[in-house]
């Protein structure tokens, strides 16, 4: 359910709906006594049956502006700084305000200007609304005004065309007249009060929306109001008619029943809440927060931010933690493979005949007879080897040697590691000899031989 809570009037207006779909229905219509709003609401709040899923709020009328400006076409930094300027120049710094750019309007010459709707609400009266959910589970989406309501209201019913339609709310103890044309809120204004017992052609009010009438169509000379609109509890007699006669407008009926199944008495429901229904957030960005929740969402979303980046980092090093494990597995693996490997050549050999198995030796391993023979030549006296490695790179057999050369001093004993080197050279097995490495730890000299077997 969404409950539909209108505070533009003296009287606050509340409108249950129930959405299933593209399609709304009233559940129930109710008022209460402004000045008695804040322990009211909490009561019915905590009494309404039934579930409530959102709650849309229109602000006070006096609270809340809502006005065309035509500023010169700049780009949107400057253009924000510029709508920033007029909206504190005619209304003052204390509004929150957001705008939408409606688009080109010709200029003087070549220039061309754009025209900016811009629609605010004063930052203490939207703290003191908010206040008032202060208990409520669901917080409110607050909008700045019946206008915008009426607006969504109107587009739903396709009532919105270039030809002018003047809404009237006659209503007690304030009445209303807002001028739409298309999606563009022209004008709006606040009236005396209908009473029934007063004679149309005296009324204040009768006058004062002929008056507004006129004064639209003096400032809009090509685009005079020709519809007229009326709702509200509240009605005066033959008033309809007579401003139809006056103002040469015809009179189109509000019929809500169509868009909106359930309404048994249409005259007890309030437009601006059926319009407060009809509001997406992401199509009218006229919905306000107070600065204050704005500033602990900030902080709230800061707090979120920095828990979410100590949990990446968390799972970031239990991921790499998990690959190392499983890094370490997968090489036990590699390593077991490679031994049940070794371990089923082996058991291939033992079953191979002999001429296989001696042929399969001389062609899978170097000579090591061979070799053993041939170092033992090439190594003078005085020089100990280390380690003897073989590698088969690429059908070639490549090995290193280390070793120490043990002197009387440190010059013999590199006279000796030279002696090692020059001997591997000149041996037909070896070539590529290349002496790598050569270290003097006192008289003693460290080296290291590379080379390829010439097989």
């Amino acid at each position: 359910m969404i409950l539909c809570i209108d505070f533009t009037g003296k009287k606050v207006k509340i409108t249950e709906v129930e959405k299933e779909r593209k399609r709304f229905k009233v559940m129930a219509s109710r008022e209460m006594v402004i000045s008695e709003a804040p322990t009211s609401l909490t009561e019915y709040l905590k009494n309404t049956p039934g579930h409530i899923e959102e709650i849309k709020v229109s602000g006070a009328m006096d609270n809340t502006f809502h006005k065309i400006f035509i500023l010169p076409d700049m780009k949107k930094k400057i253009l924000n700084s510029a709508v920033e300027a007029e909206v504190i120049k005619s209304f003052g710094n204390g509004y929150q305000f957001r705008y939408i750019d409606l688009g080109e309007v010709p200029g003087p010459g070549q220039k061309v200007n754009r025209k900016i709707l811009s629609v605010g609400i004063k930052s203490d009266g939207l703290e003191t609304l908010y206040q008032m959910f202060a208990n409520s589970r669901i917080k409110p989406r607050i909008y700045t005004t019946y206008p915008v309501a009426l607006q969504a209201l109107f587009d739903h019913l396709k009532l919105l065309s270039e030809q002018p339609l003047a809404f009237i709310e006659l209503d007690h103890p304030a009445s209303r007249i807002t001028i739409f044309k298309e999606q563009e809120i022209r004008l709006t204004r606040e009236l005396p009060s209908a009473k029934g017992e007063e004679d149309p052609e005296s009324s204040a009010l009768m006058k004062d929306i002929y008056r507004t009438i006129l004064f639209y169509n003096d400032i809009y000379p090509n685009e005079r109001i020709g519809r007229l609109m009326f709702a509200g509890s509240s009605t005066i007699s033959g008033i309809e008619q007579n401003l139809s006669q006056k103002t040469g407008a015809e009179i189109v009926p509000l019929e809500l029943e169509g868009a909106f199944p359930g309404i048994e008495d249409p005259s007890s429901i309030y437009p601006g809440c059926l319009g407060l229904a009809l509001l997406e957030p992401n199509r009218f960005g006229f919905g306000f927060v107070p600065l204050s929740v704005q500033e602990r969402k900030k902080i709230k979303k800061a707090l979120s931010l920095a828990i979410s980046a100590s949990l990446g980092v968390g799972l970031i090093i239990a991921l790499v933690i998990s690959r190392f494990s499983l890094d370490l597995r997968n090489l036990n693996v590699f390593h077991g493979g490679i031994k049940g490997e070794i371990k089923m050549k082996e058991d291939r050999l033992k079953v191979m005949p002999l001429e296989f198995v001696s042929q399969y030796i001389e062609t899978s391993q170097p000579p090591w007879s061979e070799i053993l023979l041939e170092i033992a030549a090439v190594v003078p006296q005085g020089v100990a080897l280390k380690s003897l490695t073989l590698k088969n790179m690429k059908k070639m057999w490549r090995g290193e040697v280390t070793g120490v050369a043990d002197g009387s001093d440190e010059i013999n004993s590199l006279l000796k590691v030279e002696e090692t080197q020059n001997n591997f050279v000149k041996s037909p097995l070896f070539k590529g000899v290349k002496l790598v490495e050569r270290e003097i730890q006192g008289k003693r000299v460290a080296f290291k031989i590379i080379y390829q077997l010439d097989v």
